[in-house]
């Protein structure tokens, strides 16, 4: 069974030195959220701003929900505090990262597949079982892909009023951050359910995913009208290096551009588009940079 996380503060727990304590990320606090849309419990990481030089605007927090929070919560709630606390780049935001119950890498690599897929895709699957110290699946068949619909129902409908009754938070102004898969999973909702966040980035997004099958769900959003949200698209400028051979094949800094150009080219009144080609990045170091230069194009735009 899963390890499931004491609620209180997040720790880091080191894995070297016996008898060390665990180091904890001040201001959290875990709660667990049962989804009925999934049918299995999330964990809900929450991270509160922090005072520092610039003192706190007045009013309820604008959110920052993190996909893969066990793999990006912690770079997310320290950059966005340095930012807010020192010369104000960012208002104090509240980091809610979206994280299962678990500290196998493993079985969190099944879970997000599960959850930011769209739908199946047999390459994948196929590619997966040829990763070195690759396992059995602890997923049954049937259920290791294509859920992603069900875990954009589970953020709106359980886990945004659940963070809404928990926190003192804005109605407007929430944003999604997701990487690869995640990047995947954030156009998905862009072009899905538009209205769930205000703003999304979409990191190193996985357009190759099912035959680039996201491009076809663009096109049916394009059909029915505006467009009204800020989109922030960012890769690094290393993922489609040829001399990284396994990586290049799936054009990430290619389908990143044509999305931005097929966007553009709707001329969405209300769609507020950014896109960074981020020099010297590769498909990991990319993502603190893409989540801080993402929120400073969003907050840039407000007052």
């Amino acid at each position: 069974m899963p390890r499931l996380l004491e609620a209180g503060p997040i720790m880091t727990t080191p894995s070297v030195c016996a008898g060390s304590s665990p180091v904890p990320i001040p201001a959290t606090e875990v709660h667990t959220v049962f989804s009925e849309h999934v049918g299995t419990e999330f964990q809900a990481w929450i991270a509160h701003p922090v005072p520092g030089i610039m003192p706190f605007p007045p009013g309820p927090r604008r959110v920052l929900y993190v996909l893969d929070a066990n793999l990006f919560f912690g770079t997310a709630v320290e950059m966005t505090r340095i930012m807010s606390q020192l010369y104000g780049e960012l208002p104090p935001l509240v980091v809610v990262g979206v994280a299962y119950p678990t500290d196998d890498p493993v079985l969190q690599a099944e879970l997000r597949a599960r959850d930011f897929t769209p739908s199946s895709d047999s390459g994948f699957e196929e590619m997966a079982k040829r990763i070195p110290g690759a396992r059995e699946p602890t997923l049954p068949e049937g259920e290791r892909l294509g859920g992603a619909a069900r875990f954009l129902a589970f953020l709106r409908d359980e886990l945004q009023p659940f963070v809404r009754e928990t926190v003192s938070v804005s109605e407007t102004g929430s944003t999604v951050f997701g990487s690869s898969l995640g990047g995947l999973f954030v156009l998905h909702a862009l072009f899905s359910e538009p209205d769930t966040f205000d703003s999304y980035i979409a990191t190193s997004p996985a357009i190759w995913w099912d035959g680039e099958a996201v491009l076809g769900l663009e096109a049916q959003r394009a059909a029915s009208g505006d467009l009204d949200a800020a989109l922030v698209l960012a890769v690094g400028a290393l993922e489609e290096n040829p001399q990284i051979p396994m990586l290049a094949q799936f054009k990430m800094v290619t389908n990143v551009n044509r999305m931005e150009e097929t966007l553009s080219a709707r001329k969405h009144a209300s769609l507020r588009l950014s896109r960074f080609v981020l020099e010297g990045e590769s498909h990991t170091s990319v993502v603190p940079v893409a989540l801080t230069r993402g929120l400073r194009a969003i907050y840039s735009r407000r007052p």
